[in-house]
């Protein structure tokens, strides 16, 4: 767990990024939330945020270490370099939880959900932190620099989103309503959008789906990791 430990501490001790971290997405979700504005639309302006929020914090730094030789400085002491990834993946998803807590609260103050709304929201969130921390370990790992890792974390993370039915509800039959409850970020945009259109799930909500597709990144990961920090 030596690498977990070192991230929360990195993490603690840069206190002017975790107050960033902490205060820029409150000050997004207020104006959003208070606007009155169509629930779907406010919906969808949430789902990006926690998706780009995450993988954008993980793609970014993970780039910026590998250029620097410190993850392969890490590799060579005998890390599995897989397991390195996905511990330093459990690290971000539990920082980048707690800095967003209060813009959870305050998305769960205002629209006054239920406790289980409020608990299904909170599950939801930290499975899309998740997975969008595995799919920006992909991403850095095909990115030659960090521009290119924004590039690919903005396509991506809004391309997962889209599949999830949060801008355009797929047509009943085609490719993409088979592809929607697979998406990772499926979940969280219906936790948001019974949260804040006030729209059931029938027959509640299934993650059985989107938490396979979440293992199977998870496996890729894990393998990636290997011609990540030691071919390349």
């Amino acid at each position: 767990m030596t690498i977990l430990k070192a991230e929360w501490l990195i993490a603690w001790r840069n206190r002017r990024l975790l107050f960033f971290n902490t205060v820029i997405p409150v000050i997004f979700v207020a104006p959003v939330l208070l606007s009155g504005a169509p629930g779907i639309h406010v919906t969808a302006i949430l789902v990006v945020l926690f998706a780009m929020f995450a993988t954008f914090g993980s793609s970014i730094p993970l780039i910026r270490d590998h250029e620097s030789g410190l993850l392969q400085r890490y590799v060579m002491t005998g890390i599995n370099p897989g397991l390195m990834l996905l511990e330093r993946t459990l690290a971000f998803v539990t920082i980048d939880f707690l800095q967003l807590l209060p813009a959870q609260l305050l998305i769960l103050v205002v629209t006054g959900g239920a406790i289980r709304e409020a608990v299904i929201f909170l599950v939801t969130v930290a499975l899309s932190l998740f997975a969008g921390n595995l799919i920006g370990n992909l991403v850095a790992s095909l990115a030659r620099s960090i521009a290119e890792g924004a590039l690919f974390s903005s396509l991506l993370s809004l391309y997962m989103v889209h599949l999830a039915g949060v801008f355009r509800v797929p047509t009943p039959g085609s490719l993409l309503y088979f592809v929607e409850p697979w998406t990772p970020f499926r979940p969280l945009y219906l936790s948001i959008r019974t949260l804040v259109a006030g729209t059931e799930q029938n027959g509640g909500l299934d993650l059985t789906t989107s938490l396979v597709f979440t293992l199977a990144l998870t496996v890729l990961t894990y393998l990636r990791g290997r011609s990540f920090l030691v071919s390349r």
